[in-house]
């Protein structure tokens, strides 16, 4: 067998001698090496708000992600020997894509060509079969013609024609491609500045997410742009404008326009060019009021050492310098009757919303971000509490109750209960100072409250309630999965935060049903499933908020 495979090997091995000019007789010789690729993509140029300028454009740089396809055309003089090849991008390399179900084979480098053109280009298409040039009436422009609607990535993508062209004339065996756009395009970035209320009235500008209704009016038609990543509104241009182009856009009741010109010389006027602009809008203060969900809260020192929260909008990248940020709003709407009017002395008008801290509590025994909902026994709290909490408890309150958003007050009564177990003096020989039933997660929220002071115009940091605690790993107006969660996991990102992930939580609500006095209720994080489990037994994690 082994002799076998050294004969088959040199077989092989002569059917592909590129370097003998010797024919076969009876195999047809086969050029050695399929075609091999690298693809890179270059930004736009961009002239920008001032007509001298002229830099490249990192807002939409283009990255090629796995699954992505280019062609590939190959012309020997004007004949077509490479006809719109499919290239698959894997993550890490291009090879030809067998399974595109074209009826194409592998091109194959021959080093006897002559008068060889490459052409490479993006998005690969297959209304592109037979095209030989970039311009011309059947070249790819004239199968890549912008499209009016240009508001979904896929639509923007699709009128984003790149191309790469070789240029001499020699055969090569893998083409190091760097694409560039074929149209222009325009763009128009908003950027919304705000007065901060930090007590010192920081401007603050960014790209704004109330940004709406943004339009382009070109020759007396609307047309509607993408949305990129940097806030931006962007549209690619047909070959042929020029002229002026109306960009409108709303926020909050004001509409405001902006016109920028498309050059008519040189001529033809140049591809690859973005013509660009910011619009600076002045928007007035950034109070509580104004909050949104994503919002950063975060704490400023007043002169008479309290301190005050405020907010900064969540489109921002990074915070200025020196920011103390505690927390990312989650949750719009007031909560005050959900909690007996325990709020009024605190927040009069009621509450605006609901932040998530930057942090979990941590075990007040070891340290570990996991711990259980008791010292290791247990009982119905809500049967103490008219013991702990006496004449003063809200009447009606349901400590059980799994539908409100009541974590304020809930830790209020876990705090008077472990007092009245600490305390107690009585016949009971399972309470006192080491008892089992006490509440460890309102030890760790004590110690949590000393290393991060809330502001005073708050609520004070408390344990969530069951309701709460769903609403941050779904999202407000989602009763399930984990959109809120990944919004938060993303902005608390920016901000060095500790991410939610896929955790279990504890929330600061018992289970209602007799016997089960041994059972809280929790939210899992990997997926949005609440459910419940033995207060004495899950190590859990749990995340305080605060209202403002």
């Amino acid at each position: 067998m082994k002799t076998k495979s050294i004969f088959l090997f040199l077989f092989l091995a002569l059917l592909c001698a590129c370097s003998s000019d010797e024919e076969l007789t009876t195999t047809e010789q086969q050029p050695c090496s399929a075609l091999e690729l690298s693809v890179s993509a270059s930004d736009f140029v961009t002239y920008g708000d001032a007509p001298d300028t002229r830099a490249a454009d990192n807002g939409a740089t283009i990255t090629f992600e796995n699954g992505d396809r280019v062609g590939v055309i190959v012309l020997e003089g004007s004949e077509l020997k490479g006809n719109n090849l499919p290239y698959l991008y894997n993550g890490t390399s291009w090879s030809f894509d067998a399974n595109e179900n074209s009826g194409k084979s592998v091109y194959y480098h021959d080093n006897k060509a002559t008068n060889v053109t490459y052409i490479v280009y993006y998005p690969y298409s297959a209304d592109a079969d037979n095209v030989t040039s970039i311009d011309g009436e059947r070249g790819l422009k004239s199968k890549f013609t912008p499209k009016e609607d240009q508001q979904s990535e896929d639509n923007y993508r699709a009128s984003d024609l790149m191309t790469w062209t070789s240029g001499s004339g020699n055969p090569q065996k893998k083409l190091s491609a760097t694409l560039t756009h074929a149209y222009n395009s325009i763009s128009i970035l908003p950027e919304v500045h705000y007065t901060l209320d930090d007590g010192k009235s920081t401007n603050f500008g960014s790209p704004s997410l109330a940004i709406s209704d943004v339009n382009f009016i070109m020759d007396d038609k609307i047309f509607y742009p993408y949305a990129a990543e940097d806030g931006s509104y962007r549209y690619i241009l047909s070959s042929s404008f020029t002229g002026s182009v109306r960009c409108f856009f709303t926020l909050g009741d004001e509409t405001y326009g902006k016109e920028l010109t498309v050059p008519s010389s040189p001529t033809p006027a140049p591809v690859n060019t973005r013509y660009s602009s910011t619009q600076k809008i002045s928007a007035g203060a950034y109070s509580l009021d104004k909050a949104r969900i994503g919002d950063f809260y975060c704490s400023a020192e007043n002169t008479d050492g309290t301190t005050t929260g405020y907010l900064i909008p969540g489109e921002a990248t990074a915070l200025p310098e020196g920011t103390d940020c505690l927390g990312i709003v989650y949750w719009l709407g007031n909560i005050a009757g959900d909690n007996y009017n325990l709020l009024d002395s605190k927040l009069s008008s009621g509450t605006h919303g609901l932040v998530v801290s930057l942090w979990n509590l941590a075990d007040p025994d070891n340290g570990n971000p996991d711990m259980y909902w008791t010292y290791g026994s247990y009982e119905f709290v809500k049967d103490q509490l008219s013991n702990a909490w006496g004449n003063d408890m809200p009447s009606g309150y349901n400590f059980q109750a799994a539908d409100k958003m009541q974590g304020y007050i809930n830790t209020i009564a876990l705090q008077k209960y472990n007092d009245y177990v600490v305390n107690y003096t009585g016949e009971r020989t399972d309470y006192g100072q080491t008892s089992q039933k006490r509440i460890k997660p309102i030890y760790a929220l004590e110690n949590f409250k000393k290393l991060h002071s809330a502001p005073s115009n708050s609520s004070d940091w408390y344990w969530p309630s069951h309701r709460e605690l769903e609403y941050v790993c779904w999202g407000q107006g989602y009763d399930s999965e984990t959109k809120g969660r990944d919004m938060l996991d993303g902005q608390l990102g920016k901000v060095g935060g500790t991410t939610l992930g896929s955790a279990y939580y504890w929330s600061s609500t018992e289970y209602n049903r007799f016997p089960y006095s041994d059972y809280a209720y929790y939210v899992y994080f990997s997926s949005g499933y609440e459910g419940i489990y033995y207060k004495y037994s899950g190590a859990y994690r749990v995340r305080p908020l605060l209202a403002f």
